[in-house]
């Protein structure tokens, strides 16, 4: 069975979302727990306001529980990573990359177990289902979508397993359905500091269930979060600016953490430039997405990841 794997996340939530659709907006926010003290102090250490973070468990598919902190909606860390943040670094630079990407010295291959099992039970709920057909050819198409940028020596590859068993010392990355999650959205760990991607990806209820029906939809989605997993953030982090078009955010803001721009792609100006196509926005409808990459995503990608490939 898998170990207690500890992971960052970046949160993509209901039907318009924090990377997500257009047809019914749900509030991600109606779960919020209590922040314990140690969380608090933290935050005011790094003179980051509680109203824009939540404590959330996550639920890996053989049933161990993981706590993430949840930031501005859309933004996670593990919470034991998110408590040894040293003071003063709350505008570290990590955008339109994480701070971390995977190592590809280490990783000349990184491999993705999709659960396609049974419906697993958490306390007589159920938690984790198994990916609909549609969803894992979305899955597909995404992994296709990075695995096809010519100039970029990072490869993905992907198994579809009914198996419990996750084998952490092949697999790097995770993707499951998570029943919790309301809505066409997901979250995706980040990479880490030793170089490995991040270790999940979670597709939300409406994403696996319509996956068919939306099939650029999902394909977007899962673009986007297995771009979490390999070092990218929000393309429009200084705005959110897609959020407020598809009517999710009442006003632009910023996300926590000024990021740095990857070499090659195009910045975020507002009222200037805005990359309304990336796959890396924070928010999308699910009806006005193709699921492709734009040029700025390839880009980043090359950037990122140097090297020829040819698939």
């Amino acid at each position: 069975m898998i170990s207690l794997k500890k992971i960052s996340v970046a949160l993509i939530s209901s039907l318009i979302l924090i990377s997500c659709s257009n047809d019914e907006i749900n509030d991600t926010n109606t779960s919020i727990n209590e922040l314990p003290k140690d969380v608090l102090k933290k935050l005011e250490d790094l003179q980051l306001s509680p109203k824009n973070f939540e404590l959330k468990e996550f639920v890996y598919p053989d049933g161990n529980i993981e706590e993430i902190i949840i930031t501005s909606g859309d933004m996670a860390m593990k919470k034991n990573r998110f408590l040894n943040i040293p003071a003063g670094t709350e505008g570290i630079s990590k955008q339109y990359r994480t701070q971390f990407i995977v190592d590809i010295n280490i990783h000349e291959e990184v491999n993705i177990n999709a659960y396609i099992g049974d419906t697993i039970f958490i306390d007589g709920l159920p938690r984790i289902a198994g990916l609909t057909e549609g969803a894992q050819q979305g899955i597909k198409d995404a992994v296709e979508n990075w695995n096809s940028v010519f100039g970029s020596k990072l490869k993905l590859r992907v198994d579809f397993d009914s198996s419990l068993v996750f084998d952490e010392d092949f697999y790097e990355i995770a993707i499951a359905n998570d029943l919790s999650l309301p809505g066409f959205g997901g979250f995706a760990d980040f990479p880490d500091e030793n170089g490995n991607p991040g270790a999940f990806v979670a597709i939300g209820s409406d994403a696996n269930n319509f996956a068919a029906q939306f099939p650029d939809a999902i394909e977007h989605l899962v673009t986007h979060e297995l771009g979490h997993t390999i070092g990218f953030r929000h393309t429009d982090w200084n705005t959110r600016q897609t959020c407020v078009d598809f009517g999710l955010e009442p006003e632009p803001s910023e996300e926590p953490n000024p990021p740095a721009l990857i070499f090659g792609t195009l910045p975020s100006i507002p009222g200037v430039i805005e990359q309304s196509n990336s796959i890396m926005n924070a928010c999308f409808g699910v009806r006005a997405v193709t699921g492709e990459l734009n040029v700025f995503d390839k880009n980043g990608l090359r950037s990122l990841y140097p090297g020829f490939s040819f698939y």
